[in-house]
């Protein structure tokens, strides 16, 4: 399985909400897709800290376009780093966004997000006018190869937080894990569950495979966790 961005939480990882304000023209469908990600943890990055310097002006679109031949790191600074923060780190926009799950990530960009999670956030869908599919996977690449975290702490905020809040408590989709052990959770993380449907947040989680969570930091993890 290759290494993909979200982790859990989707995160991504996924775990991506958008900036307050005038919402830009997806030139896109609906944007009223399912709230994708967990609770009150934004600003944190995968070591624990915290990136509070957001734009708060609210369309990422709205400043120099890049060109055709941008790299990753200059589209995901276009479009992204105003409500994510520089390398997907987060901020009080905007969560994580480092090691995105790309199928997963791809749905919210395209659907959009409520910002239930973030005060007087939420996040267009933006369509392939504004974005395409060959530049999404350019910003995928780059967030995915941010250093992986070497911490329980920063594995969770990478992998769990947005999907079950940095408390482990439920976040938006209602799945309590803070008293799962290392065994009640492998299973569940090595096969995820819900995989054709990822707007279905309440049933919806990827899996992954042993180059993306070692069974080591799994059990990191899994320690910091009981620490909550």
């Amino acid at each position: 399985m290759s290494r993909v961005t979200p982790r859990l939480a989707i995160p991504l990882a996924l775990m991506l909400a958008g900036c307050p304000g005038d919402d830009p023209d997806p030139g896109s469908s609906d944007s009223s897709g399912t709230d994708p990600s967990g609770a009150d943890s934004s600003g944190t990055d995968s070591s624990g800290g915290v990136d509070t310097t957001g734009d708060p002006s609210g369309d990422p679109t709205a400043g120099p376009t890049a060109g055709p031949d941008a790299s990753g790191e200059e589209l995901y600074g276009q479009l992204c780093s105003p409500c994510h923060g520089p390398n997907g780190v987060g901020t009080t926009l905007g969560y994580e966004l480092q090691h995105p799950v790309r199928e997963f990530s791809t749905w919210v960009v395209r659907n959009g997000r409520p910002g239930d999670e973030f005060e007087n956030s939420s996040m267009s869908a933006y369509g392939t006018n504004v974005v395409s599919d060959t530049s999404l996977e350019e910003i995928w690449d780059y967030l995915d190869a941010q250093p992986q975290p070497t911490t329980g702490e920063g594995l969770y905020l990478d992998y769990c937080a947005n999907c079950h809040g940095v408390d482990a408590t439920g976040g938006v989709v209602g799945k309590d894990i803070s008293d799962k052990t290392f065994a009640d959770s492998l299973e569940r993380v090595r096969e995820g569950a819900g995989l054709s449907d990822p707007g279905a947040r309440m049933f919806y989680m990827p899996a992954f495979d042993t180059d993306v969570v070692s069974d080591q930091e799994l059990q990191l993890l899994i320690d910091h966790v009981a620490t909550l």
